[in-house]
C-alpha cells in the first residue's frame, strides 16, 4: 500500500501504544514517519520493529519531551532545519497521573504541560512549514473524558488540582484548542480534526496505583487494543474523504472494505430448535454445491437471572450457543456467497449435518465465535444440561464451544477442513438486551469501553479470509492474533467425553453424517 508515498508525518508519543501503531500503519502506507518521543530507547526499539515489518526505511526518531518548552523548541528547530515539508502533524502523546502532583521544568502542572501546552507551542512553531506544505493536516488525539471537565480560565496552571481530574481537563483543552485552531486556519489549506480513540490498553495507565489497579485489571478486558485505537488517527491522516473536512470530532473508525458484488441469501434458522437446524441443513445440502466457510457466530446471552427452556426441553442459552449453533454473517467479500440466518436463537448438530458438504468443498473452514468468558465457568460431560444462572450458562456454552472446536479440529485433521475459534472482544450488540437491573447498571457503565460491531467482526473476517491461516487448525484467536488457551481447556480426554455426551443430547441418528 503506497497511499502515503512521499508524505511526511510527525507522530508524537510514537514509541508505544496508539502512537506506535499509528506510526506502523502510516509506514505501511509508504509515508515518511517522524517518531517524536521522550524516551529514545523505547522509540528506537519501536522504530526497528516497524522497519522490519514494513521495509520502510523512512522511519526516523527525534527527541521530544512535550512537558519541556526547551525540548519543544529544539525539536521544532531540528524539523525546520531537516525537513522541507510536513504533510500531517499528529498530536498523539499523552500523560496521566492519579494522585502524585508534579510540575514540569517550566513550573507548569505536568499533565497540562504535556497534553495541552506542549501541543499548543509545537503547533505554533511548525505552522509556517505546515502552510508551505498545503494541503496539510493537524490531527489531535483527545478523549470522550473531556465531557466530564471544563477549563478554568482563572487557573491555567492548576498545580493544586487533583491530578487524575487534570487528565480530563487537558482533553477538554485539546478539544477547545482544536476547534479554535480550525477556525483560525479556515481557508489556509490546513485542516484540523480531533478524535476519541476509544478506551485503550496502553501505557497511559502505568501510573495508576494499587488498589485502583484491581478494578482497572477487570475492565481492561473491555478495552480496545492499541492497533484498533490507532485506526481513527490513521484515517484522519490519510483518507481522501476528509481532505477538506476541518473542525470535526471523530470516533470509532475502522478501515473496512465493502463490496457490492457479494451474493447475499437469507434462510430461516432457529438454533434453539433441533427441528429447525435439521430443516436448514437439508435445504443447504439440496441447494448448495459447496460451503467454503461455516461461521458459528449466533448466540444468546440470557436474561442474567431468568432461565428459559427450548422446545427440546433444553436450557435456552446452552442449546442456542452450543448444541445448535450458526451464523449471522456481517461482512462482504468479493465472490463470496453469504447465507445470513435470521430469527437466530444458539455448533454441534449443524456441523455434523453439513460436514460432508464441507469435506467436498475442501479446503474449507469452520470458525467458532466464543468468548473470553469461557474462563468463568467450567464445562464437563456431567453439567452440559445442568442448571445455573443464565450468565453462567452463557459462560459454560462458550467453554463448550471451545472444547468442541478443539475436538473437532483433532477429528478433521488431514481432511482439508480446519476448525478454529475466537474471542471477538466485548461488543456493544443486542446480546445485552436481556440484561435487567441491577446488572444493567454495570453494562451501561462499561458500554463506552466496548467495541463497535464493525470492530468486533475483524477477527471473524481474519479467521475466515486470511491466507496465512489456510492450514492452521485447532487454534484460538483474539484481536486477529493466535492466543494460548488454559491447559485445562486443552484436556483431550475431557473434550472427547463432552463430545460423546453431546451426541446423545442432540439425538444424532444412525443415518446422520459422522465426524
Amino acid at each position: 500500500m503506497t497511499k502515503m508515498q512521499g508524505k511526511v508525518v510527525i507522530v508524537t508519543g510514537a514509541n508505544s501504544g496508539i502512537g506506535k501503531e499509528t506510526a506502523r500503519g502510516l509506514a505501511k502506507m509508504g509515508a515518511k514517519v517522524i517518531m517524536a518521543c521522550r524516551n529514545l530507547e523505547t522509540a528506537n526499539k519501536a522504530r526497528d520493529e516497524i522497519l522490519t515489518e514494513t521495509n520502510n526505511s523512512n522511519v526516523i526518531v527525534y527527541k521530544l519531551d512535550l512537558s519541556s518548552q526547551k525540548s519543544v523548541r529544539q525539536f521544532a528547530a531540528d524539523i525546520k532545519k531537516n525537513e522541507s515539508k510536513i504533510d500531517v502533524l499528529i498530536h498523539n502523546a499523552g500523560y496521566a497521573n492519579t494522585f502524585t502532583k508534579m510540575k514540569s521544568e517550566d513550573g507548569i502542572e505536568l499533565t497540562m504541560a504535556t497534553n495541552h501546552y506542549g501541543n499548543f507551542l509545537l503547533t505554533h512553531l511548525l505552522i509556517d512549514l505546515l502552510r508551505k506544505s498545503t494541503p496539510s493536516r493537524i490531527v489531535i488525539v483527545a478523549s470522550e473524558l473531556y465531557r466530564f471537565a471544563s477549563v478554568n480560565l482563572q487557573n491555567l496552571n492548576p498545580i493544586n488540582t487533583f491530578p487524575a481530574y487534570l487528565y480530563y481537563v487537558s482533553k477538554c483543552a485539546n478539544i477547545m484548542f482544536g476547534l479554535e485552531l480550525a477556525r483560525r486556519l479556515d481557508g489556509s489549506g490546513i485542516t484540523v480534526n480531533l478524535l476519541h480513540p476509544g478506551m485503550i490498553d496502553s501505557g497511559i495507565w502505568k501510573n495508576v496505583p494499587f488498589p485502583l489497579t484491581l478494578p482497572l485489571s477487570l475492565i481492561k478486558m473491555f478495552f480496545k487494543t492499541p492497533e484498533q485505537g490507532a485506526q481513527t488517527s490513521i484515517y484522519l491522516a490519510s483518507s481522501d474523504e476528509v481532505s477538506n473536512v476541518s473542525g470535526k470530532y471523530f470516533m470509532d473508525y475502522e478501515i473496512l472494505q465493502e463490496c457490492s458484488e457479494a451474493h447475499l441469501i437469507i434462510h430461516k434458522l432457529d438454533l434453539s430448535s433441533f427441528k429447525s437446524v435439521r430443516e436448514f441443513a437439508s435445504v443447504m445440502v439440496k441447494t448448495e454445491q459447496k460451503i467454503d466457510v461455516l461461521l458459528h457466530n449466533a448466540g444468546v446471552g440470557g436474561a442474567v437471572f431468568k432461565n428459559f427452556t427450548t422446545e427440546d426441553n433444553l436450557e435456552l442459552v446452552m442449546e442456542t450457543n452450543y448444541f445448535g449453533i450458526l451464523i449471522f454473517q456481517v461482512f462482504h467479500k468479493r465472490d463470496l456467497k453469504l447465507i445470513s440466518l435470521f430469527d437466530i436463537k444458539g455448533p454441534f448438530l449443524l456441523t455434523h449435518l453439513l460436514i460432508n458438504l464441507l469435506k467436498q468443498s475442501a479446503p474449507s473452514r469452520i470458525v467458532v465465535v466464543s468468548s473470553v468468558l469461557h474462563k468463568a465457568w467450567p464445562c464437563n460431560s456431567n453439567n452440559l444440561k445442568g442448571k445455573a444462572l443464565p450468565f453462567f450458562q452463557y459462560c459454560k456454552s462458550k467453554c463448550a464451544g471451545i472444547r468442541f472446536t478443539l475436538e473437532l479440529a483433532k477429528r478433521l485433521k488431514g481432511t482439508g477442513v480446519t476448525a478454529n475459534c475466537l474471542h471477538p472482544g466485548v461488543i456493544n450488540t443486542g446480546i445485552w438486551r436481556n440484561v435487567r437491573l441491577p446488572a444493567s447498571l454495570f453494562v451501561n457503565m462499561i458500554r463506552p469501553c466496548m467495541k463497535t460491531v464493525e470492530e468486533g467482526v475483524l477477527t471473524n473476517m481474519y479467521c475466515v479470509t486470511a491466507e496465512e491461516l489456510q492450514n492452521v487448525n485447532g487454534k484460538y484467536f483474539v484481536d486477529c492474533k493466535e492466543t494460548a488457551l488454559a491447559k485445562r481447556i486443552e484436556d483431550s480426554k475431557l473434550n472427547e467425553e463432552i463430545w460423546e455426551a453431546t451426541k446423545i443430547i442432540v439425538q444424532l441418528k444412525e443415518t446422520d453424517p459422522k465426524i
